[in-house]
């Protein structure tokens, strides 16, 4: 291994003063400018750490260790022997294991359980918490709760750094090359050519593309496959503030530039992967392609051996992931997205690098270090998204190249990959056949204060537990006793214990150091002078392995005497609910939660003193679910030091702000929640309303109704969150249609601005067209649901003033009208919706929600769903006013059911049901309304982008294919 892959391996190792020493070693090797960065970065982790004793943060692997001689807990001899790193007889193997399951044996009690309400009686029925994603990757969800915290971001260097990963193949590089140079963007991009150690010289490619591109080109000496090694030139050198990586056989299309900026600067929080076809450029000179810009996407899809990223299918070969895309909605409901991440084409922020690390350069065989490192990046909280639009055609000719090496390259890092991805790619083993992985399964940390008399009972029993895919990470925060003397005697060379210390800065610095400390996936809460019953990780674990979605499972506790004498057991309330943790802290110890849930929060508050956990547990109800267990799998040892008992007034004040900032973080501003009593050991409370909150939304009462013989069209719009563009929309609406009469916005009224409401009011005293603002239905309705239920709401306002009406449109908040003239195209029609088939996803999912398949099964065979044309999105959707009534009454049928049985469908109900309400209509009738296709083109971001002489194009009228999609950023 090089001097740099060194450093980097002591630098993820947290072994900062080492990897300080190998970093200035690389630099006079390789120049500064390298590793100038990772220089800065060891020292500000040196400074922050400056206690750090690295000997303790990693263990000799090689070495054999006699038993006689050893320290260590039973399970980690009997781990190491399991390798061979210890010296066991047969004889000594044995008694060890005996002692190990009688130590593990003891099973939790289970708590005493009541019936309660989930909801608390007081809990007010208009306060409705905000939603929770749908999966741990919901995109969707994160940019929403994003703009709801009003986090935007900050870019200085604004542009793609494109690194291009070689070895030989000069031909294909330069094609590759030849189709950067067509990329048609106004952002600036570079490319990095990286050269992992070429027997052909590349030099003269480069050469050629000098005047034609932001190009840079560095080598590194040929040592076997160094893949990682030769991104990591690339990324070190990156100038602006995005990412996109290419291998060298990838042709990026000619939006590809583009498209990734765009999408990053929307939200540099994802990261973005494209998918790849299969094309044969063998025969093809590179001018052609420079020549010919569309040459690229008009070449056919060839059949590859390449077995490992592709699936044949007839004549061609597909990208495996294909498949597990649409399933997944764009991997938005992905359990681990990490799993397609291929460094062939992917994007991202180069922030990530700060927070994840560079790519791990023991991957010395092709495969695996692009889902390693994608892990890291999903563990720091990144949310991953693939895009149709972002394509790269892998040059391959067919049935030449030789994938042998892929094949067995992939054998090799697998293993590599398990040590080191333990969420998804380990599950749990018997202690016979277990090992210590590089990187845990779960990690134990424990801020540690001044607890040198109870440390070790503490530490034993998180060693001593049912699952040894496990460390423990103690944080000694400015101990005054001796109690680092302790640690460091008792685990200074136990494998399974990272030790660290830092100046004392109370237990919300100790717990959010301990916690970045950690390696496991999932991360369990231990304090100093507690300690763990033997099956608590285990009993907490399976249910995380169960329920991908879970951010927090949590036990319950007894409370005993130092000696371990039993007080009483703890507060048990028996289920979880959102509002009651809104309203008492009930999620005890024992408590485990992800480490991806925890890094999308803030971590731990350090700037209170008490509460910091009911803050903390707070915040991680927001980003996930959580599950209780009524076991008893933890011992709170009071001993009357305990910080939550002495300091009871600062505990009660905390406790009320840390709602309140719960409550806030969630757009929630029109209530408090305040205390009901002065008394320090009172957790009564009351909600209050705040002086902001309004009963009902104003509905801008200069507006009056306008009758208008002429006018028609009614329209309905649901905007999901800001109010961003809402007069652009109306103008939009008004170029196209010249009889509209009412326009109904479904609005949240948190976003109702007195700004936004005189843009719609100088609107209706220009264009004399009536503005009706609703907010009947909860913003936190289930995603699946609440546009039917708005546009349904919609309708039933329209109703309430007995407005007359021929048509009305129901549409999106970002469509746009390309249709000159909309009436005159409605009046030949009764309907116009969209219609195409059902894939055997929806079908599945149409097929597991027990109402909408009732309802099917009453008009239609089980056989019927495979060939109806009932699929389509809902903008630009138009119909009669009498016929939409009729529709709706269907519709709400359904959604009473639903609610019924409390059965939310698992997809977009906007998509299939005002087409199943339709025919349904039809078969009752047995009438044939006259149909045709929608109004609106929906800027849906998984297609490209339009250029503005498309746009304008569309706007005459002109060239419009049937469904073409355009993206967001159109300005209107």
């Amino acid at each position: 291994m090089n001097t740099l892959s060194q450093a980097i391996k002591a630098y993820n190792s947290n072994d900062y003063q080492l990897a300080l020493k190998l970093f200035e070693k690389s630099a006079e090797i390789y120049g500064r400018k390298i590793v100038e960065f990772q220089i800065t970065k060891c020292k500000e982790k040196l400074s922050a750490h400056p206690s750090v004793n690295s000997a303790h943060l990693s263990v000799n692997k090689e070495e054999k260790v006699n038993v006689c001689d050893s320290p260590l807990d039973i399970a980690t001899q009997l781990l190491l022997s399991n390798v061979k790193k210890l010296v066991l007889s047969d004889s000594e193997k044995n008694t060890l294991k005996n002692k190990w399951k009688l130590l593990t044996e003891k099973k939790s009690e289970n708590a005493e359980v009541r019936a309660v309400a989930l909801v608390p009686k007081d809990f007010p029925k208009d306060l409705v918490l905000a939603p929770l994603p749908d999966h741990v990757n919901d995109f969707t969800w994160y940019k929403k709760r994003k703009k709801r915290l009003g986090i935007k971001p900050e870019h200085q260097h604004v542009g793609l750094s494109i690194i291009v990963t070689t070895f030989n193949r000069p031909a294909i590089l330069s094609i590759t090359l030849a189709c950067l140079v067509n990329q048609k963007t106004h952002y600036p991009f570079e490319v990095i050519v990286t050269d992992d150690g070429s027997q052909e010289d590349l030099s003269p490619i480069i050469r050629q593309y000098e005047n034609k591109l932001d190009i840079r080109y560095v080598r590194q000496k040929d040592n076997g496959f160094q893949a990682s090694a030769a991104r990591n030139m690339g990324l070190r050198l990156a100038k602006y503030d995005f990412i996109g990586l290419l291998d060298c056989d990838m042709a990026p299309n000619p939006l590809w530039v583009h498209s990734y900026v765009a999408e990053l600067l929307e939200d540099d929080d994802l990261t973005i992967i494209g998918p790849r076809k299969y094309i044969d450029t063998q025969h093809i000179d590179p001018k052609d392609f420079l020549n010919n810009a569309s040459l690229l996407e008009s070449l056919p899809e060839v059949k590859t051996n390449n077995s490992v990223a592709a699936k044949g299918e007839g004549t061609v070969s597909l990208d495996w992931r294909l498949e597990q895309f649409e399933k997944t909605e764009n991997l938005r409901l992905s359990d681990s997205p990490f799993r397609f991440f291929a460094a062939g084409n992917v994007a991202f922020a180069k922030k990530w690098l700060n927070k994840s690390g560079f790519f791990d350069e023991e991957f010395n065989h092709w495969g695996g270090e692009d889902v390693e490192f994608g892990y890291r990046l999903f563990r720091y909280g990144s949310f991953f998204k693939t895009i149709d639009g972002i394509m790269a055609y892998h040059q391959e000719p067919p049935g030449k190249e030789n994938e042998t090496d892929r094949e067995a390259g992939k054998n090799i890092t697998l293993d590599i990959m398990r040590e080191k991805v333990p969420y998804i790619y380990r599950k749990l083993l018997p202690i016979e056949d277990s090992h210590i992985n590089r990187v845990p399964l779960v990690s134990i940390y424990i801020p540690a204060y001044n607890c040198a008399n109870y440390i070790q009972r503490c530490v034993d029993s998180a060693l001593n537990q049912t699952v040894v895919d496990l460390e423990v990470c103690i944080c000694n925060d400015g101990s005054t006793d001796n109690t680092l003397e302790v640690i460091n005697k008792l685990y200074g060379n136990n494998p399974r214990v990272r030790i660290m210390s830092k100046p004392n800065g109370g237990i919300a610095s100790a717990s959010n150091a301990a916690v970045s400390f950690a390696k496991g996936y999932y991360i369990g809460q231990l304090d100093s002078d507690d300690y763990l019953e033997p099956d608590a990780v285990e009993l907490c674990l399976k249910e995380f392995l169960k329920d991908k979605t879970l951010a927090c499972v949590y036990t319950t506790n007894r409370n005993v005497n130092p000696d371990g004498s039993l007080i009483a057991n703890g507060y048990n309330w028996p289920e979880f609910s959102r509002e009651k943790l809104t309203t008492a802290m009930i999620a005890h110890h024992f408590r485990m939660f992800t480490i991806r849930a925890w890094h999308l929060t803030d971590g731990f508050n350090e700037k209170i003193e008490n509460a910091v956990d009911y803050d903390m547990f707070l915040k991680l109800s927001e980003v996930g679910k959580f599950k209780h267990l009524n076991k008893i799998c933890y011992n709170r040892v009071l001993h009357g030091d305990n910080t939550s008992i002495k300091k009871l007034g600062i505990q009660k004040k905390n406790h009320f702000v840390v709602v309140n900032q719960s409550l806030n973080r969630q757009g929630i501003t029109y209530y408090n929640y305040d205390e009901f009593d002065d008394l320090d050991e009172s957790r009564k409370y009351i909600f209050n309303k705040t002086t902001e909150y309004q009963e009902e939304i104003d509905i801008l009462k200069d507006i009056k109704i306008i009758q208008n013989k002429d006018a028609k069209i009614a329209v309905s719009i649901f905007y999901p969150n800001t109010l961003n563009g809402l007069v652009k929309k109306l103008n939009n609406i008004i170029e196209y249609n010249k009889n509209i009469f009412v326009i109904v916005l479904h609005v949240d009224k948190n976003h109702l601005t007195p700004d936004i409401k005189k843009e719609i009011l100088a609107f209706y005293h220009k264009h004399q067209v009536n503005i009706l603002l609703n907010n009947d239905i909860s913003y936190y309705t289930s995603n699946r649901l609440i546009k039917t239920e708005a546009h349904l709401s919609n309708i039933n306002k329209l109703s309430q003033l007995n407005l007359n009406c021929e048509y009305i449109i129901f549409d999106n908040h970002d469509s746009l009208f390309v249709k000159n003239d909309s009436y005159a195209y409605m009046k030949k029609y009764d309907v116009g919706m969209n219609f195409s088939a059902l894939t055997h996803d929806w079908i599945e999912k149409i097929n597991a929600h027990p109402p909408f398949k009732k309802l099917i099964k009453t008009y239609f065979n089980d056989n019927d769903l495979k060939s109806m044309n009932v699929k389509g999105a809902s903008q630009g959707m138009f119909m009669t006013y009498a016929l939409a009534h009729e529709l709706l009454t269907i519709i709400k049928e359904v959604i009473t059911s639903c609610q019924s049985i409390d059965s939310v469908p698992e997809y977009n109900t906007e998509d299939i049901w005002f087409q199943f309400a339709l025919l349904i209509l039809e078969k009752k009738t047995d009438h044939v309304f006259k149909k045709t296709s929608t109004l609106t083109y929906m800027p849906w971001e998984r297609k490209l982008q339009w250029t503005n002489e498309q746009i304008e194009s569309a706007k005459r009228g002109e060239n419009i294919p049937v469904n073409k999609f355009i993206i967001n950023s159109i300005t209107l």
